[in-house]
């Protein structure tokens, strides 16, 4: 089955989220001189590109999932995003863990949301995304 235009959309979102996921663990700093601003580009980018994102997916697919009988995966979206921008809020005070914990819940909740949200929406749409192979 072919994805919906609006599921396509938030792929390509979900592909630049794992970017960044790929680039945390990258800039992971050995010096910790330098965690500071890795912490600072991180959150940048999870404002510039995340915040509308979570909230295209609150207002248009968590209201199907729920019209669909899926409450249960509304749900845990809106606890994977509140969890995600309380670990962005969190890198003001950056640690090496809070970084790698930013990254490990992030790839987590796009492998949730491609493997199974956009299955429970659109039966076939769905992927086998396996975020250990990241």
């Amino acid at each position: 089955m072919t994805r919906s235009p609006r599921l396509i959309h938030l792929s390509h979102e979900h592909a630049s989220a794992l970017k960044l996921a790929l680039a945390v663990r990258a800039l992971t700093p050995d010096d910790p001189a330098s965690l500071p601003a890795v912490a600072q580009r991180i959150r940048d980018t999870f404002e510039r590109e995340l915040v509308g994102h979570f909230e295209e997916e609150e207002k248009h697919v968590l209201p199907r999932l729920e019209a669909a009988g899926r409450a249960d995966l509304a749900e845990r979206t809106r606890r994977d995003h509140d969890r995600l921008r309380e670990l962005a809020a969190a890198l003001a005070n950056p640690s090496v863990d809070a970084v790698r914990a930013f990254a490990a819940a992030l790839t987590a909740h796009v492998a949730f949301e491609e493997n199974i949200v956009w299955e429970a929406l659109e039966p076939g749409a769905g992927m086998s995304f396996d975020p250990e192979a990241i």
